[in-house]
């Protein structure tokens, strides 16, 4: 598996689900919740 296809995947479920907020903000969402060493379902919860 590349390193894209999780990323891949993401953006295509996103869609799919028609979530286009979570599609544009996730990235910057994930970044913050690292440097804040937030949990996954924290980040969700945030999303």
């Amino acid at each position: 598996m590349s390193d894209q296809a999780p990323e891949l995947l993401l953006a295509h479920n996103l869609k799919a689900l028609k979530l286009p907020t979570c599609l544009r903000e996730h990235h910057k969402l994930a970044r913050q919740c690292a440097a804040e060493g937030v949990d996954h379902i924290r980040f969700l919860a945030r999303l």
